[in-house]
């Protein structure tokens, strides 16, 4: 760079020289001689080139410098128009020259002073090698001539001298400015010597690589000589000075004949700053090693250039620099090397460019207070870097990762012991820019053992701290024993062999294998995917790469690319929006399968044990994830289970959108057992040793098996086929058989009722919710609510019980069938006996109004029922009617009732309206307080005890009322004709009809003789006398008023019609077809 800008000022001089030559021709004349002097010159300067002089002018001065002469040339230009294009390559603004005045009257020309001011010089090499410069296109063909004269300059000064080249053709630069130069020069004998200092500045040095340097001060101490004949310049005890460090110089360039260039024997030795070296000896992809770094310490060099440089060639260049107690610094505290000696050659090898460049470092010793790490490694082809090398010693972290894998990684603390050899091609650095190529990997053989190890991988900002580990490095294969540590606040053990780890990380391989065992006290998915996720420019290459594409739900738990046979143990095993506790599995991935083996944890409480997998390659249209597991729930509260399903996965708002374990399972196929020790249900009737098998593939879940028993001592078995899609219910078909040994029936249907989900619509009118619930069930679409109400649910229950009770109702040998669909529940058979008889029932119950009402429709046909306990039980719920004490006999008995249900699943009695149809057997009245008041003017012999013929009646219930239309008997006191009303809280307005001589002097005893014998009682054709019962309020006497024919029969004539009223508005069914 100094003997470049050196040689131009010489250069310009010698050009300036000449024309001064032909100022003597001008002055032996006036313009004949400035004629003379201006062909005179460019004869010798543009003599065999393409170089055009423009005009300048000259001046001549004897008072500017009296005693001398002073000669001015001002606006001197020279372009090369070679390869037909005109570039200009030097301008002079002024030269002033002085003459010697004595010599020019003697005849002879002597200069003792050459001033220049604002000089430009410009060479230009296109990206073809074409070059414009002051020698144009023309080669020296033969060895050199000695000068025209002798010169001798006292001084030659130079302002302003500014140099620019630029090679298109090498990507180079070069720019410098010579601000003040003072130098001396003599020539004789055909030897130019020159000496001085020049001060100025290096504007810029540019190559292929970059900026080297740019808007340095430059100072130079210069002693040159020049050989005409030999064509060859030398400088010697020549001192520079770059970057504020004294370089001394010396060597020799010379033109050779025939050739565009000069040959270069230079040496430069001296100190110059660490980071200017190492910016120099690095490869390219290297220099973001030094991003940031600063130093103060200085590198011993010696620099040669040697060989032939030009516009298309470079000489050969060698960099042998050494280190003494050097040290370097990165932003922050961590990043340091405190103690560093070195020494290294960087030579750009016979080919004199990048591919044969070489960096050997025969000596490296890193130290720090655990020790010494020696480094001795040679790197080749600064194209492709391929080292070779040792590493081996001790040292701290921060140290060791200034210099290996420098910006890859950041050490805290932590010291490392290593012997290691590396051998092949330096991976390549992934900025995400572009695909990176494939090359071979890197042999790295030997071992590493950190101790309390703390530093981030920057390109993850993967965490680790207290890490100790022992690796064991056989190229690709890495053997980690005993490692602990944290990682991103994961604290973890391990002992594995990973194989490509180091390149599926930098980019370099799309898969990588890993085998052996972690314990982990909490995992992370998501991070730890993050972490292991292949860089940005080999996932857009993997995502171009259509047999790598990832399909399945289960494809975001494993990063592409990654190879697994591994044993993991951990406490929390953190997913998307499900954690899993005290995990033990075997995970495989053999890049076209995940198989989680041996899987054993807890998640939503339970413990859950088998094995899953899922295909990561969906070309070949494989299943979905396929699984097997068992299932055991301590305790699970039902509505707490139901709530969690029904409510959509919670997930961070910056996490990804991963499925939840339930997604993952209602999107696969296999097969599930689940034993549940309890169930606690809202009713307050649990479920106890539940287990169930299921069966999954696509939508649809079968399960053969469900047995389960209660804590009221019953015990169930249930199959069902179901269908989803996604997270949603869409259809289920159930059969379910219950046995009890004691049942209440009541408690069953709570315990059904429980199984929907609250209720929290606004409750409406009981004659508005039924008829939308029936609108609802004939509509027979999914509606929103529950399984049990929606449509979605068809059912049939069979239930069977040794022993039933229904609020006052006691029985035996219950059994139920009913089928549940679209909202209703309908009992196609029920049975039980009860009261001494058989009881049978058919009908439906709306399941889709609220919880308050339960509408219930049914056809009863009783069989033999014993009155006493018949009407025991009504006493029992609080009806007004004979104890069992006051009557005997049995009924049969067909219903048609409507009726609803309340919340405990008992009838309303203000909402039953029913049809009765009866036949009675065996009637006995005993001590009935109605009739005693009513017969008071009788003896009581007669009227406390009566027996009655068998009868068959018609009886209809209307919301607590009994209404009696015609009610035929035949006793031992008397025929007797009732009808009325008869309220079941003890109201009466009751008709009574009785033959007075019958009951006055009839033969009682012979009379309940023949009805013991069933022999039918003649009934003589007498008019009957009729009796008003009246009690307006429950409790109270009954009020008898005689001969009340007439309103008898009105009143009856007005039962009648509202009996039919009923009949039509309640659509009370006299036909009972259920029961056909």
């Amino acid at each position: 760079m100094k003997l470049l800008l050196f040689r131009r000022i010489l250069l310009s001089g010698l050009v300036l020289v000449l024309v001064v030559l032909g100022v003597a021709g001008w002055l032996l004349g006036t313009h004949f001689g400035r004629q003379h002097l201006e062909r005179w010159v460019r004869q010798q300067l543009t003599r065999n080139s393409e170089l055009v002089l423009a005009p300048f002018e000259v001046s001549l001065s004897p008072w500017r410098d009296f005693p001398h002469l002073t000669a001015s040339i001002q606006h001197f230009s020279l372009t090369d128009t070679s390869f037909r294009q005109q570039h200009p390559v030097l301008r002079i603004g002024r030269a002033d020259l002085r003459l010697q005045l004595s010599s020019l009257l003697r005849g002879q020309i002597r200069i003792t002073r050459l001033t220049v001011r604002d000089v430009d010089f410009q060479e230009r090499v296109d990206s073809l090698g074409h070059s414009w410069g002051l020698h144009g296109k023309r080669r020296h063909t033969s060895t050199g001539a000695d000068p025209p004269l002798d010169l001798e300059l006292d001084s030659l000064l130079v302002h302003n001298f500014r140099i620019r080249t630029r090679n298109d053709y090498a990507h180079s630069a070069f720019g410098a400015q010579v601000r003040h130069a003072r130098l001396t020069a003599a020539s004789s004998r055909g030897v130019l010597r020159a000496r001085g200092t020049l001060v100025g500045e290096l504007s810029y040095l540019r190559s292929s690589r970059g900026t080297l340097f740019e808007h340095e001060p430059v100072w130079a101490a210069v002693k040159y000589e020049l050989t005409f004949k030999k064509r060859q310049g030398r400088l010697y005890n020549t001192r520079a000075t770059l970057n504020g460090d004294t370089i001394r110089i010396r060597g020799t360039h010379t033109t050779v004949a025939n050739k565009p260039g000069t040959q270069l024997q230079f040496q430069f030795d001296g100190q110059q700053p660490l980071m200017e070296i190492l910016r120099t000896a690095l490869p390219p992809n290297l220099t973001s090693f030094l991003a940031g770094a600063t130093s103060s310490s200085k590198a011993r060099i010696r620099y040669t250039i040697s060989g032939l440089t030009g516009p298309t060639s470079r000489p050969r260049n060698t960099l042998i620099f050494s280190l003494l107690r050097a040290h370097l610094r990165w932003p922050g505290s961590t990043r340091r090397i405190d103690h560093w000696d070195l020494s290294a050659t960087y030579d750009n090898g016979p080919a004199h460019n990048p591919t044969t460049t070489e960096l050997s470092v025969r000596r490296c010793r890193i130290y720090s207070s655990a020790g010494q790490l020696n480094v001795a490694l040679t790197l080749r082809d600064f194209t492709r870097p391929f080292v070779t090398g040792r590493l081996r010693g001790r040292t701290e972290l921060p140290q060791l990762a200034a210099v290996l894998l420098p910006g890859q990684w950041q050490a805290r603390h932590g010291t490392a012991e290593m012997d290691i050899r590396l051998h092949g091609l330096l991976p390549p650095l992934d900025d995400g820019s572009k695909p990176l190529p494939a090359q071979k990997s890197m042999s790295v053989r030997g071992s590493v053992t950190l101790r309390d190890a703390a530093f981030v991988v920057l390109s993850r900002q993967a965490n680790f701290s207290e890490l100790n580990v022992r690796v064991g490095l056989r190229d690709s294969v890495w053997t980690l024993s005993e490692a602990s540590g944290v990682l991103d606040r994961m604290r973890f053990q391990a002992s594995a062999t990973t194989t490509h780890l180091f390149d599926y990380i930098t980019g370099q391989q799309l898969t990588m294998r890993a085998t052996g065992n972690f314990a982990v006290d909490e995992l992370r998915v998501q991070r730890l995917r993050e972490l292991l996720q292949p860089p940005v420019a080999m996932a857009r290459r993997r995502a171009a790469t259509a047999a790598i594409k990832l399909a399945t739900l289960g494809g975001s738990l494993i990063p592409p690319g990654v190879r697994l046979n591994v044993g993991l143990r951990c406490n929390r095993l953190i997913l998307a929006a499900d954690t899993m506790e005290q995990l033990a599995v075997t995970v495989r991935h053999d890049g076209q399968r995940v198989e989680l083996q041996n899987l054993a944890g807890r998640v939503w409480g339970a413990d859950v044990r088998g094995r899953v997998s899922w295909p990561t390659d969906t070309l070949q249209q494989v299943a979905p994830i396929q699984f097997a597991l068992g299932v055991h729930f301590d305790t699970i509260n039902y509505r707490q289970l139901v709530a969690r399903l029904s409510r959509p996965p919670r997930r961070s708002a910056k996490a990804p959108a991963s499925p939840a374990l339930r997604e993952l399972l209602l999107a696969a196929n296999g097969q599930l057992t689940c034993d549940i020790t309890t169930v606690v249900l809202p009713a307050g009737e649990n479920l106890r040793q539940l287990r169930l098998k299921l069966f999954k593939t696509g939508s649809e879940l079968r399960l053969p098996t469900l047995d389960f028993s209660t804590t009221r001592g019953g015990s169930g078995h249930a199959s069902a086929v179901v269908r989803v899609a996604g997270t949603q219910l869409t259809a289920a078909d159930v059969d379910l058989n219950l046995h009890y040994s004691r049942l209440d029936v009541q408690g069953l249907l709570l315990l059904l009722a429980s199984l929907n989900p609250e209720d929290k619509s606004v409750p409406l009118p009981l004659n508005r919710v039924v008829k939308r619930a029936e609108r609802r069930a004939r509509r027979q679409q999914q509606a929103e609510g529950s399984i049990l109400t929606n449509g979605i649910l068809r059912a049939v229950v069979h239930v069977q019980a040794d022993r039933v009770n229904y609020g006052a109702v006691r029985g035996r040998r219950f059994e139920l069938v009913s089928h549940l669909r679209n909202g209703v529940a309908r009992v196609d058979n029920c049975s039980l006996q009860a009261f001494q008889g058989q009881i049978e029932l058919s009908g439906q119950m709306l399941l889709n109004v609220d919880r308050q009402h339960h509408p219930l429709h049914v056809q009863m046909r009783l069989r033999d029922i014993q009155l006493p306990d018949l009407f025991a039980a009504g006493t029992a719920i609080g009806l007004t009617v004979p104890d069992r004490t006051n009557i005997r006999g049995s009924m049969r008995c067909v219903a048609d009732v409507r009726t609803d249900l309340d919340s405990t699943f008992l009838p309303r009695l203000d909402q039953t309206m029913g049809y009765l149809k009866t036949d009675l057997r065996n009637l006995e009245l005993l001590n009935i307080e109605a009739l005693a008041q009513a017969l008071k003017f009788m003896r009581e012999e007669r009227t406390n005890h009566l027996f009655f013929e068998p009868f068959s009646s018609e009886f209809v219930l209307n919301r607590g009322e009994v209404l009696i239309p015609n009610l035929d008997l035949n006793s031992n006191l008397s025929n007797l004709q009732i009808s009325g009303n008869y309220f079941l809280d003890g109201r009466a307005d009751l008709y009574i009809g009785l033959n007075p001589m019958q009951a006055l002097f009839g033969d009682n005893d012979k009379r309940i003789e023949r009805i013991q014998q069933n022999e039918p009682l003649r009934r003589p054709n007498h008019k009957l006398t009729y009796l008003n019962l009246q009690r307006p309020t429950a409790g109270s006497r009954y009020a008898v008023r005689l001969f009340k024919g007439p309103e008898q029969r009105q009143q009856q004539s007005v039962l009648r019609q509202q009996l039919r009223q009923i009949m039509i508005m309640q659509r009370l069914d006299t036909t009972l077809q259920l029961l056909r």
